[in-house]
């Protein structure tokens, strides 16, 4: 049974009226009809259920039944900007676009600056798509510590909102942006942050959260996400009296909590939250694609790699393995540590860590492949606090075993990592629920191979796989190939093509 799940008075979906582009699964119907039924609402399903999908059925159906002109969406994490505007033309006939970003002379599209979002939200009466993509930052409201003659500011006065949220706030009052959805909501639990704050100028009358991480880890993490929906009135500190109990010095510390039952049920009230386990018609394996954002600094190391590779085309493509002069370009899309000793940023490592915070919080169990060792111990060490299991090439097979064994068995082993190479093969690892790949292999064979240590005989519950992959570089080149079975590009990787076609190939994977 659904957490919070009542469909009692929920509206029945005229079909007729409406055709999804993606038929939604039997849940995935159950979740829009719920949604549909409340105007504000937490969508709290496990990871892996279709969060996106439920919430942009209901965005549709409201625009085709009530009128909505646009949908906002906003994201807690950058990088998923970009897995939405590809779910919204997956899964509808409706057209999104990323505030502000800008077409560069590559093909590949820029982040915009502020000059720019604001252009956009000023031409939306002009503009054809339905869904609105932004992150999280863009609704900062600042603070302002000091006037113009130095002097303090009192802390109530201090808000100063940005260009951008004053914006957004208009069009808003002028009915052509009528919903909002939050993606990753408990990245702004915090009330008192820049992005806590900004939210609450986002008073549409419709209003999604999400997140696939459960959010009762301390009562204080609803307090916001309940005042932006809706449902709480009360000051921060009211709410805090009412489920915390004070102590310490001036009783300004909290040493416990009360009154959970009912604060659990005000959740129920207003979420919907479903685990896979208990749902019966869920597809064995959920693939999902996630995209991350370099920082100019990997993105530098990029470009410098890129171009000792152009200069040198012509040996590369001579090369009895033209794929393997590769290898820096992309392991510099994954930790540029490997091949610098200035350059720490990783954009994957970063997000890594995340996915597999809100994994393990929910009790699962997460295996993590590299093509390279290198990889994994970057991985291992970014998650040397979870104390995980690595497995790669220098490993013998005694240990694997002993490895996958202790994985299996052991409740407090949340974590392996290991190279598709070494942990792709004979090992059963069915314990995990979730499968991330830092990078891909060139024959998806092999990642099929490392996926079904999972995914096996026996297992009665879904598997998510999820691929890290780095906007703009060889990462997204691969995916595009892969995805369109592109003969030329299976022809290199089996050493069966001519020059010419490898020349062609090989600049497209670099463009």
């Amino acid at each position: 049974m659904a957490e919070g799940l009542d469909l009692d008075d929920a509206p029945e979906i005229d079909l007729s009226k409406f055709q999804f582009k993606t038929e939604p699964r039997k849940y995935q119907l159950e979740g829009v009809r719920y949604g549909l039924s409340k105007p504000f609402f937490l969508l709290g399903d496990e990871q892996g259920l279709g969060k996106t999908k439920q919430a942009i059925d209901i965005a549709v159906y409201r625009k085709h039944n009530e009128g909505l002109k646009h949908c906002l969406i906003v994201v807690g994490v950058n990088g998923i900007k970009y897995n939405w505007i590809k779910e919204i033309e997956k899964h509808s006939t409706e057209k999104g676009f990323i505030l502000g970003s800008r077409l560069k002379r590559d093909g590949t599209f820029r982040d915009g600056s502020i000059t720019e979002k604001l252009e956009d939200l000023r031409n939306l009466k002009s503009r054809d798509e339905f869904f609105i993509v932004t992150n999280i930052e863009s609704v900062r409201s600042k603070r302002k510590k000091m006037d113009k003659r130095g002097r303090k500011i009192p802390n109530s006065e201090q808000v100063e909102r940005n260009e951008i949220l004053l914006l957004l706030q208009k069009m808003i009052e002028q009915g052509e942006i009528g919903m909002v959805i939050i993606d990753e909501i408990h990245k702004v639990k915090n009330a008192f942050s820049q992005q806590g704050e900004g939210i609450h100028y986002l008073n549409t009358p419709y209003k999604i959260g999400m997140t696939g991480t459960v959010l009762m880890n301390s009562p204080l993490d609803l307090y916001n996400i309940f005042k932006w929906l809706g449902y709480e009135t009360n000051s921060f500190y009211a709410f805090r009296n009412r489920y915390c109990v004070m102590g310490g010095y001036g009783k300004f510390e909290v040493v416990g909590y009360k009154n959970l039952g009912e604060l659990q049920r005000k959740l129920d009230m207003i979420q919907l939250r479903r685990l896979k386990k208990d749902v019966e018609d869920l597809p064995e394996k959920i693939r999902m694609t996630e995209y991350v954002e370099m920082k100019e600094k990997q993105w530098q190391l990029y470009r410098e790699i890129r171009a000792y590779i152009e200069q040198n085309l012509d040996d590369i493509i001579l090369h009895p393995n033209p794929l393997s002069q590769l290898t820096r370009l992309r392991q510099a899309t994954g930790d540029p540590a490997i091949i610098s000793d200035t350059i720490k940023d990783s954009a994957k490592l970063d997000r890594m860590e995340e996915l597999v915070s809100e994994i393990t919080k929910d009790g699962g169990k997460v295996l993590i492949y590299s093509i390279w060792a290198e990889m994994v111990k970057s991985a291992a060490k970014r998650l040397e606090g979870y104390k995980p299991l690595t497995i790669y090439g220098e490993i013998d097979a005694a240990e694997r075993q002993r490895s996958a064994d202790k994985f299996q068995d052991d409740p407090e082993c949340k974590v392996m990592i290991g190279t598709i190479g070494a942990m792709g093969t004979g090992l059963t690892l069915t314990a995990a629920n979730t499968v991330i790949f830092l990078d891909k292999p060139w024959n998806p064979a092999n990642m099929e191979q490392a996926e079904d240590r999972v995914h096996r005989i026996g297992t009665t519950r879904s598997v998510n796989i999820i691929t890290l992959v780095a906007k703009d570089t060889i990462d997204e080149r691969i995916e595009e190939l892969l995805e369109a079975k592109d003969d030329l590009f299976q022809g290199l990787v089996n050493g069966k093509i001519d020059k010419l076609s490898r020349a062609k190939v090989i600049k497209m994977l670099i463009s």
